[in-house]
């Protein structure tokens, strides 16, 4: 099974120094070229980034990362949860709404 982060919501996180704290987690979850996804066409904030490195073939690193994403670094930094998406059988991406 296949995750992703929405890429809008990871902008967001950058400070105006242009450090941003999210990329270190992320570094192990994604490839060297990490490929995207659009998850719904008829939004155009709904790019997200596939989930694709070493750290994301392990269920349980990628679902406690998302769980993070959604729960606390999101609500603290944008003042909501992150959006992540879950790629289903039929290969249709669909949001994760309870982490």
């Amino acid at each position: 099974m296949r995750y992703a982060v929405n890429i809008c919501d990871l902008s967001e996180l950058a400070p105006a120094s242009g450090f941003n704290p999210a990329s270190l987690l992320l570094q192990d979850f994604l490839s060297s070229a990490p490929s995207h996804v659009v998850t719904n066409k008829a939004y155009v904030d709904s790019a997200a980034v596939i989930l694709d490195g070493p750290a994301a073939q392990v269920e349980d690193r990628v679902t406690g990362l998302v769980s993070l994403l959604q729960t606390v670094i999101g609500p603290r930094k944008i003042g909501r949860r992150i959006r992540c998406y879950r790629e289903g059988a039929r290969g249709a991406w669909r949001e994760i709404r309870n982490a």
